[in-house]
C-alpha cells in the first residue's frame, strides 16, 4: 500500500493533540492528526483555560471564540464550600481574575483566566484545526503500531469502523496520546512520582465523575451561582462544577477505600451529594484515579515527542493538568518550524524536554500540595447539626477552608511565571534565580522567563506585534541594531524588529530578544561584540 507522506503526525485528538495541529498549521507545517476516538469528549473532564494557554490561544486567533463559550461573563466567578449542595453555605471564595477595588491586578496579562468545560472547548479547537491548510485531522483511526529512525517515523494506522488501514510517514510524531499512552508504553518509557496509592482523606485512590442534567439545582439550593461548589460532610466528600451555568454539571466523588467503585450506586452519591429531592439525569460517568503527581522520565525518544497526558499526569486541583500540556506542545511547535525552515540548530530539539519536563515537575506538586492540604480538613462533628453551636462550628470552619483552600487559587505566578532557568538555548544574564513565587506573579525581564507583558502606544498588548518567528524589542533611545539583523540573516533565522519609544517596566535593558513562543532568550543594552554567538546560541547550534 502506497505511503502518505507528511512532516508531523499527532497521536491523540484531546485538546492537547488538537493544540498541536492548530499551532503546527499556523506555522504552516504539513500535519495528520490521528485519534480512535470517533467525536470530540462528551464526558467532561478539563474545565479551566489558564491565562499563559489563553495567550497562545490569542496568538492562534481563537482565543475570542473560546471566550463566546464557556460560563457566561457574568457568571459569579466564586467558589462555594457547601455541607451539601441543597445544605449549609459554609463560606465564598472569591476568584481573582481581575482586580480587586482599588488594588493591582496579579494578571499582567492581555487574556484572562476562561472557565470552559472540555466539552465545549475541544469543538472549537477542532473546527479551527480542519480549516487549516496542511492539516488533516482524522477522527475515528487508530494507531496500530509504529517504527522510529531516520528519516523519521513509520506508521500503521486503522479506520476504527472500516477496518481499512494505512502507512504514513512522518518527520516527527507527537504523541498526546493520553494517560494510557501506546506511543509511551510501546517506547517503554516509564513514569515516576506519586501514583494514587497514597490513602488520604480526598482526592485520592479511585474517584468517580457523573456528569448530569439537573436544571433545577441552584433554585433548589436557594443559593448564588458558584464556579465550584465543594460538598462537605461526614457521610460524602465532592464537588460540583457547573458545564453551561444552566444545567449541566460535573459531580466528583470519592470512593471509600474499602468500597469498589462498580458497588456504588451513582443515583444515591448523586442524591446525597444534592441532599434534597431535586429531579436529575445522569448522562455518563467513570472512575478515576486520584493523587497522581507522574512525570515521564523521558520526553523524546528520536523523531518522537511525548507532550500532555502521555508525559506527565495531575491530580486535577488547581487545574494545571491540560494547561501544562498545551504549555508542551507551544514549546515544541516553533522548534519543530524551525527545522522545517531549515535554520535548527542540531540541539534545538534537545531541549524540549530540558524545558519542558520541569515544568511538569513543577505544575504537578501544585495538585498534590492541595490534595495534602484538603485531605488534612478536619469536619466539625455537628457539621449538619442545627443550633447556635452548629451555627458557630461551621462559621468558623468556612472561614478556614476559604484561608487555608486559597493556594488552589491563586497561581497567576504558576500560570505567567514559567522559566526556563537554565536552558541551553538561552543566554542568562550571570543573576541568580528569584524564587518561583506559584501564587503571585510577579514580571521579570530575565531570560528564560515569559517576556512582561506590556501595551503599545497604538493600543495593542506587546504580544500581538511580535510575530511568528523571533522578535528583538528595541526599547527607548537604543543603538543600532543592524549587528543582530545580519547576524540572524545569515543563519536564516526569522527576525522582527519592534521599536518602542518607551523603555517599559520592569524592561530594564534597551535590547530584548523574544522567542517565538515569547519567552526571553537574551537581554541587553546594546548589540553584543559577536551577535552571531547568541544567534546560534538560540537556535540551538
Amino acid at each position: 500500500m502506497p505511503a502518505e507522506e507528511t512532516f508531523a503526525l499527532i497521536v491523540g485528538g484531546g485538546p492537547v493533540g488538537l493544540s498541536a495541529a492548530l499551532e503546527l498549521g499556523w506555522r504552516r507545517l504539513p500535519a495528520i492528526l490521528v485519534t480512535q476516538n470517533l467525536e470530540t469528549a462528551r464526558h467532561p473532564k478539563c474545565n479551566s483555560t489558564n491565562a499563559r494557554s489563553m495567550e497562545h490561544f490569542r496568538r492562534l486567533g481563537v482565543a475570542k471564540e473560546i471566550r463566546q463559550h464557556g460560563l457566561p461573563a457574568d457568571y459569579p466567578r466564586e467558589n462555594a464550600y457547601v455541607t451539601r449542595f441543597c445544605g449549609y453555605e459554609l463560606a465564598r471564595f472569591h476568584r481573582l481574575f481581575t482586580a480587586p477595588a482599588g488594588g493591582t491586578s496579579p494578571w499582567q496579562t492581555p487574556e484572562l483566566p476562561h472557565i470552559i468545560a472540555q466539552i465545549f472547548l475541544e469543538p472549537i479547537l477542532k473546527r479551527h484545526a480542519e480549516q487549516l491548510e496542511g492539516v488533516s485531522v482524522r477522527f475515528g483511526w487508530r494507531l496500530v503500531s509504529f517504527t522510529a529512525g531516520p528519516p523519521g517515523v513509520r506508521a500503521l494506522i486503522e479506520d476504527v469502523r472500516s477496518g481499512e488501514q494505512r502507512e504514513i510517514h512522518a518527520r516527527f510524531m507527537i504523541a498526546a496520546d493520553g494517560a494510557r499512552s501506546l506511543v509511551r508504553q510501546q517506547l517503554g518509557i516509564e513514569m515516576q512520582g506519586e501514583d494514587g496509592t497514597v490513602e488520604r482523606a480526598f482526592m485520592a485512590g479511585t474517584m468517580l465523575s457523573y456528569f448530569i442534567r439537573a436544571p433545577e439545582l441552584y433554585a433548589a439550593s436557594g443559593r448564588k451561582p458558584a464556579i465550584i461548589n465543594w460538598v462537605l460532610n461526614h457521610e460524602v466528600r465532592g464537588f460540583f462544577f457547573p458545564q453551561d451555568g444552566k444545567e449541566l454539571w460535573i459531580v466528583h466523588y470519592q470512593v471509600p477505600k474499602e468500597k469498589d467503585w462498580r458497588s456504588v450506586g451513582a443515583r444515591a452519591v448523586v442524591r446525597a451529594m444534592i441532599g434534597k429531592d431535586v429531579p436529575f439525569e445522569i448522562i455518563s460517568g467513570g472512575p478515576w484515579t486520584g493523587g497522581l503527581a507522574l512525570v515521564a522520565d523521558r520526553y523524546r525518544a528520536g523523531p518522537i515527542f511525548l507532550a500532555g497526558d502521555a508525559a506527565h499526569l495531575f491530580t486535577p486541583l488547581g487545574g494545571f493538568g491540560m494547561n501544562t500540556g498545551i504549555g508542551d506542545v507551544m514549546n515544541l511547535g516553533w522548534k519543530l518550524s524551525a527545522i522545517h525552515e531549515g535554520w535548527a540548530g542540531a540541539h534545538l530539539l534537545d531541549s524540549y524536554e530540558s524545558e519542558r519536563r520541569p515544568m511538569a515537575q513543577r505544575n504537578t506538586s501544585l495538585g498534590i500540595l492541595v490534595a495534602r492540604r484538603m485531605s488534612a480538613w478536619r469536619l466539625p462533628p455537628d457539621i449538619e447539626a442545627e443550633g447556635a453551636a452548629a451555627d458557630a462550628a461551621r462559621d468558623a470552619f468556612g472561614r478556614f477552608c476559604v484561608e487555608d483552600d486559597a493556594v488552589q487559587y491563586n497561581t497567576s505566578g504558576l500560570q505567567l511565571g514559567e522559566r526556563y532557568e537554565g536552558s541551553p538555548i538561552v543566554a542568562g544574564d550571570g543573576t541568580s534565580a528569584p524564587p518561583d513565587d506559584w501564587h503571585h506573579y510577579v514580571p521579570l525581564d530575565r531570560p528564560g522567563a515569559r517576556a512582561p507583558h506590556f501595551v503599545l502606544p497604538d493600543g495593542r498588548p506587546c504580544f500581538d506585534a511580535l510575530g511568528p518567528g523571533f522578535a528583538l524589542l528595541a526599547l527607548g533611545e537604543t543603538a543600532a541594531v543592524e549587528g543582530f539583523e545580519r547576524a540572524a540573516a545569515a543563519r536564516g533565522v526569522p527576525l522582527a524588529v519592534l521599536r518602542v519609544a518607551a523603555q517599559p517596566e520592569p524592561y530594564r535593558s534597551r535590547l530584548v530578544l523574544i522567542r517565538p513562543d515569547q519567552h526571553i532568550a537574551w537581554h541587553g543594552d546594546s548589540v553584543p561584540a559577536d551577535p552571531l554567538a547568541i544567534i546560534d546560541r538560540v537556535r540551538g547550534a
